[in-house]
């Protein structure tokens, strides 16, 4: 009787699992994994759409673009911003964003050093200053401040949003 039960119980948690979590996973992990075969088109994408507005727009310290961005969209607008050649960003706000986590396992080169612990990576001039907002229930945001380091010294701003534990595994999408 006792086996029946556990069996019940733990066919309706595996079942609920699988269909809540199993899809967004699957999302995310399918668009992580797009990023990084396409890395090079998606930036020339985003490269186009600034183009479109001003084509000097983010070229040099004289004319940066401002970013906002949401989870894998902070490790793009990072990875722009930190690339050999730039986007130059004055500011950047990320919100359940993973560059960090991203930087520690796999360096994405540029202008980039490798997560070696300790003082932190710093960041090329081209990326002036970065809020990152974070909520720390939420499995796929992460603290820039930990890793990374500006350029002239400080951390990177982060700010932890809470929201109430009714919300627990999908905060992510509820910014």
């Amino acid at each position: 009787m006792a086996g029946a039960a556990v069996e019940a119980v733990a066919g309706r948690l595996n079942h609920l699992l699988r269909s809540r979590l199993g899809p967004a996973t699957t999302r995310f992990l399918g668009d992580v994994l797009v990023y990084q075969r396409h890395r090079a088109k998606i930036h020339a994408r985003v490269r186009e759409a600034i183009d479109a507005v001003d084509p000097a727009l983010g070229r040099g310290p004289d004319r940066p673009v401002r970013v906002v961005a949401h989870s894998l969209g902070g490790v793009v607008a990072v990875n722009m911003a930190t690339a050999s050649a730039p986007l130059w960003t004055s500011s950047l706000l990320t919100f359940g964003s993973q560059a960090a986590f991203f930087h520690v396992c796999d360096p994405r080169g540029g202008q980039l050093a490798p997560y070696a612990g300790g003082q932190g990576v710093t960041l090329p001039p081209s990326l002036s200053r970065w809020t990152n907002l974070w909520e720390p229930l939420n499995m796929l945001a992460f603290a820039a401040s930990t890793v990374f380091r500006l350029h002239d010294g400080s951390t990177p701003v982060d700010v932890s949003l809470p929201h109430s534990a009714s919300d627990g595994l999908w905060t992510h999408s509820a910014y």
